[in-house]
């Protein structure tokens, strides 16, 4: 309760004064006096809920005995406003924010209920549609729905700018945005109850297969943002049936605030911004991205300069980040990148052995999934530090040292030995595997050989439940290719497959590994000497 009594008192009267005192359902104040960012002119605001209004809707303003414009509304339009959106949300858009109920709060609360559950499946389902599946691993938190929407409104609707950020940056904001997101919580109850998103006390998770996050959905609320801003004004207009000197009064109102309105809260000009996730920063902006990592790297200011990284058809790059003696690299990766278009001519190839996964948007999610998965087993991976989901871009800890390929390349010509380390990725390929997952693209490049151990660097296309002996047949194939070292190879393939059984690595999976489905794909790049070899030291171990 913001309004003293004496001013509640004051309201109920001027609102008997506009309608008969028995077809009142509800009075309700809001804006400036209730929010506590008023100027010693302001008007008081209040909604006037009537049972039956002919009218509908229609604004009345008064002087006496104080300065207050009234929205009168049939209860059954408020209901409908609040339900979906009849009145282009021109009503129920004052209940977003802290309100004070003068009479029948419990209309208040249901109409205010009703419209928050209602915008908060819209947002959700508007991130459903622009990050897929990745939309599991963010955390909206219920001040995010608050802002989006006043965002939205702002974009349709310059003037009430204004009223948006004094609410939230007066002396009282921090309390007005604690009561105005309490509304979203409630309704994200219910929802959970329904088994559509995960509801805790800091906000939502979202249940992308109970989303219908789809290009329909996008392309449906576009259109219904846009219907709304129409309707509004209509609305507006049809309310507002007024003498001229009040629409100038009202107008250059208005046009002051515009004029006057402090530059935006970063809340209401970046709402996903709010985001946050299960692992690292959310980026909303693409733009930001060296801004945000510097800030994560602890970095005040700040010189960058950047390299590629592995395969000449990699997405990933280093960016290291320098100030002075200090030095810090990340790997970004975009799942984006022209160079993406390896996995279609991939799965071309490997059509019979093997699917790829060629979207941006699930790539981005299997590698920041299984980054999780793994490292709750005990597998070295890199830490997640950001992501920014709208460009499909992730960004991960560099990790220093040799690639496995290297150090069998260097097995191969005999120059130095590194069959300790092919051994331990037989361990560790065995550990993934009892974890129920399939790497996807197990070739030796993806692996680092650090001081702490063999890290997995590359997991786009890493899946539970996957094709395991796809794994297996492709480290051995693809470390063999356009190899004539047969003996030295045979090394490596023995100390390979010793290590992945005594690990636990299943029989079944070495023997399907050796079929012709999986020799097929790599059979014009290996001799027939070096594929034989190969299939027979499987065959030891099946």
């Amino acid at each position: 309760m913001r309004l003293a009594p004496e001013e509640r008192a004051t309201l109920e009267s001027v609102a008997a004064s506009l309608v008969p005192r028995d077809s009142v359902s509800g009075l309700v104040a809001y804006g400036s006096k209730v929010a506590g960012y008023s100027r010693p002119e302001s008007d008081y605001d209040m909604i006037v809920a009537c049972k039956r209004f002919r009218e509908g809707i229609r604004y009345r303003y008064v002087d006496e005995p104080v300065a207050a414009s009234a929205l009168i509304v049939d209860e059954g339009l408020l209901l409908q406003d609040a339900q979906s959106s009849y009145l282009g949300e021109f009503v129920i858009g004052r209940l977003l924010n802290v309100y004070d109920a003068i009479s029948n709060s419990a209309l208040f609360t249901e109409v205010e209920l009703e419209f928050k559950r209602r915008v908060l499946i819209e947002a959700l389902l508007e991130l459903s549609a622009d990050y897929g599946e990745f939309c599991r691993h963010i955390e909206v938190p219920y001040d995010y729905f608050l802002f989006e929407k006043l965002s939205k409104r702002a974009s349709m609707y310059p003037p009430a700018l204004y009223s948006y950020v004094q609410t939230y940056s007066c002396p009282l904001g921090a309390e007005n945005r604690q009561i105005s997101t309490a509304g979203f919580a409630s309704a994200a109850e219910g929802l959970a109850r329904r088994g559509v998103l995960a509801a805790a006390p800091s906000g939502v998770r979202m249940v992308p297969e109970r989303m219908r996050g789809d290009a329909f959905t996008k392309v449906e609320s576009m259109f219904s943002l846009t219907a709304r801003g129409l309707t509004q004004y209509v609305v507006h207009g049809y309310a507002g049936r007024v003498g001229f000197s009040v629409f100038r009064k009202e107008a250059e109102s208005k046009l002051k605030r515009v004029r006057d309105a402090p530059r935006r809260l970063p809340e209401i000009e970046r709402p996903r911004s709010l985001l946050k996730l299960e692992e690292g920063v959310m980026i909303p902006d693409a733009s930001l991205l060296e801004k945000e990592l510097g800030h994560v790297l602890g970095f005040t200011r700040y010189s960058t300069r950047e390299h590629e990284i592995g395969d000449p058809y990699s997405t990933a790059r280093v960016l290291t980040f320098s100030d002075g003696p200090r030095e810090a690299s990340v790997v970004v990766k975009s799942y984006s990148d022209v160079r993406s278009l390896k996995w279609a001519l991939l799965s071309i190839w490997a059509a019979a052995a093997n699917k790829f996964s060629m979207a941006p948007m699930a790539r981005l999610d299997r590698e920041y999934s299984m980054t999780g998965t793994l490292k709750r087993v005990g597998v070295l991976v890199p830490s997640i530090l950001a992501a920014a989901p709208a460009e499909r871009i992730l960004v991960k800890e560099f990790i220093n040292g040799p690639t496995l390929a290297s150090m069998i390349d260097s097995v191969l010509k005999g120059t130095t030995d590194g069959i300790g380390e092919v051994s331990a990725y037989a361990s560790l390929m065995a550990r993934v595997h009892g974890a129920g997952v399939a790497l996807g693209d197990a070739k030796a490049s993806n692996v680092v050989v650090s001081q702490r151990g063999l890290y997995l660097t590359d997991l786009e296309q890493s899946v539970e439940g996957g094709d395991q002996p796809w794994d297996l047949a492709e480290f051995l194939y693809y470390t063999a290719k356009l190899s004539t070292h047969e003996e030295a190879m045979k090394r490596v393939a023995a100390s390979f497959l010793a290590a992945y059984s005594s690990a636990g690595g299943d029989k079944g999976t070495i023997s399907r590994a050796r079929t012709a489905k999986y020799y097929r794909p790599f059979q014009p790049f290996v001799t027939p000497g070096m594929a034989h070899m190969l299939q027979d030291a499987m065959g030891e171990f099946c």
